[in-house]
Parts: C-alpha cells; structure tokens; sequence
C-alpha cells in the first residue's frame, strides 16, 4: 500500500476522490486509465481505485467495472477463496461473497476522517484492517462485526515508556495512544507470521494474528511502504526515497541495499526463480535477485557517485506515473498505477 495516507506520495491525486461519496460507484468510461490503487487475484482478479471503482476480471483483456455501493476511494483489496473485502476512505470496507461481481458495505466510518490503507484475511471469517494514525480493526466472523484495536508495542520504547507512566489515567491513556500511533501501511502474512510496515520506521512482526506486537529495532526513521518474507526466509522492506531494508525473518539485524533511487518505492512483487521486483514513483521498476544480497558487490559508479548494489537492477519500462502494485503473469508485471492497468513486459 509517509504520513500522507497511503503507501506513495500521492495526496494530491487522490484527494479530490476522496471527498466523493454517493450510494453506487461511478460507472467510468475510462476507468482502465483512472487511480487504481491495488490488485490481488484469487478465483478472478480484482482491482480497485478512486471513487470507488472496482474492476474483476480473469485475465487483462476481460477486466471490467462492477457497482459497488461507494464512490469513496478504494486503497486496497484482499482475497480469500470467493470471498474478497475493499478497504479505504471514510474507514470503509466492502465486502464479495461471489469472487467481486457483488459488493455490500459493512463498516463505513466518515467521522473519524482517516482511511484504511490494507486489509489480510488468513480465511474467510478472521481479517484484520489497518490505516492511518493506527487505525486497526479486527474480525473473528467474516466481517459482519468489526472490533477496534489500539496496539501500543508497535511503537518505539521511549513512547511505549510514556504510555506506561499515564496509564493510571485510562482515557487519556487512550487518546495519547491513538495520537501517537503512526500510520499502518501495509500488511503481509508468510507461515503464521503476520508483518506490518508504516510511517517513522515502524516494521513489526506478530505470531498471533494481530493481537500482540514485536517492533523489529533500525537504525531509520522514515515510512515503509511494504514488507514481504520471501521463500528462502528473507525478509525485504521498502518505502521513501529508494530505501530498501534487508533481514533474516529471526534477526533485528537489518542491512541497506544501495538503490540509487531517490523517489519512493511502493510494493513488493514476488516473480519466479528467486526474483522479486519493487514498484516505486516516477515509473521506477526495480528487480532484485535474493541469491546475491548478501554479496559485497556492486556496480560501477554513476555519474552522481552512487554505486547500486549487485542484486539490484532498474528495469526500462515507458513509464513515468507511480506504479503501486502488481501481480507476476508469464513474462510480465500487470500492474496498477496513476494512470490505470499498465502491462510491463520483463524480458
């Protein structure tokens, strides 16, 4: 998916989108070209974006526009079987029973003025949904009830440290927690271990679903836009200005892989043979071999003095909008961008 409400910087596009709401999605002409903000695929594929538009399909060519009964931004999408749940602004989150060709609300909170920006299901009734300024609700049913959550681990020790001392106070104990905690920007879920990425360096591991909390220690203070735990047990995270972030998944020693990269990197795409690729802004397509991170190579110098790592190599694409996410498909990366579904051949 910095503290501008999702996992790129992209305030200024969505915002006007934002303050839509009506009771169906606008039925877009050109709704392939528009924001679209997530992808995911199950039984079909969904895609959504701005004012509310959601898009299924079983391959690129048969993605059309469904109605969905919102016209509010649309951040971010998961997959369970047939079962799919949209989450976004206006705290909102849909729901399909029927692999996304139907979607009903069931929780839509406008007051609180902050949008979910990721939602996981580990099955069809247990999900968690997460957001800006700590915004995190928890299922145990599918989504017909949604609990808030208020998770004080997450935070650095000297926060934490605060907390401890004012909570003799609880109400106030509460309202400084919920100023405090920082936006959760993405959530990714690997053999029992649920991760979580997010503004002011915040990256955090859990082992029982989302109710207690272990903040992996960097050196590093600015937003993470993803995290993903590859196959061999690697763990990458990524966000502003081209940081990359390496580990072990049972280490707090992380390592940062030189980029070269100066714009902000969104998303982790899992490909084949070891490979996985890094969306970013400015049409920036990163692939990255997990073979040869732990090498102490790198290229030669460019004309700025940077040295990009081995492992890494930016691809060409005719890009030049942000690319927010993606899905592997044969040779090519489908993705989601500013402009709208883009195939990006990696040949």
């Amino acid at each position: 998916m910095t503290s501008n409400f999702k996992t790129f910087s992209l305030a200024g596009l969505v915002a006007f989108s934002a303050m839509l709401s009506a009771n169906s999605s606008y039925q877009a002409p050109l709704v392939k070209e528009s924001l679209l903000l997530d992808i995911a695929v199950g039984d079909s594929i969904v895609i959504v974006g701005e004012r509310g538009h959601i898009l299924t399909g079983t391959t690129q060519q048969d993605l059309v526009q469904v109605s969905v009964p919102t016209r509010t931004t649309l951040t971010a999408v998961a997959l369970s079987g047939v079962n799919a749940w949209a989450v976004g602004h206006d705290a909102s989150i849909l729901h399909s029973s029927d692999a996304g060709q139907n979607w009903q609300t069931q929780l839509s909170m406008p007051e609180l003025d902050r949008p979910f920006l990721d939602v996981f299901f580990m099955d069809e009734n247990n999900g968690v949904a997460v957001g800006a300024y700590g915004l995190f609700y928890r299922t145990i049913d599918g989504g017909v009830t949604w609990i808030k959550e208020l998770h004080a681990s997450v935070l650095p020790q000297d926060d934490i440290d605060y907390l401890e001392s004012i909570k003799d106070d609880p109400a106030f104990y509460e309202e400084e927690l919920s100023f405090i905690l920082p936006h959760f920007n993405r959530l990714s879920y690997t053999d029992g271990r649920l991760y979580m990425a997010g503004e002011a360096g915040m990256l955090a591991v859990s082992e029982d679903f989302g109710r207690s909390w272990r903040r992996f220690d960097l050196d590093y203070r600015g937003s993470f836009f993803d995290i993903q735990e590859t196959e061999n047990g690697q763990l990458f995270a990524v966000g502003l200005r081209g940081n990359i972030f390496l580990a072990d998944n049972d280490s707090d020693d992380w390592n940062r892989l030189q980029t070269c990269v100066t714009t902000s990197l969104n998303s982790i795409v899992h490909g084949k043979n070891n490979n996985i690729y890094i969306t970013g802004n400015n049409g920036v397509l990163l692939s990255l071999d997990q073979t040869s991170v732990g090498v102490n190579q790198y290229y030669p110098a460019n004309d700025e003095g940077c040295a990009m790592h081995i492992s890494i190599k930016k691809l060409k694409n005719d890009l030049s909008d942000s690319i927010l996410n993606g899905l592997v498909i044969n040779d090519a990366i489908l993705a989601v961008t500013a402009s709208g579904i883009k195939q990006i051949e990696l040949k």
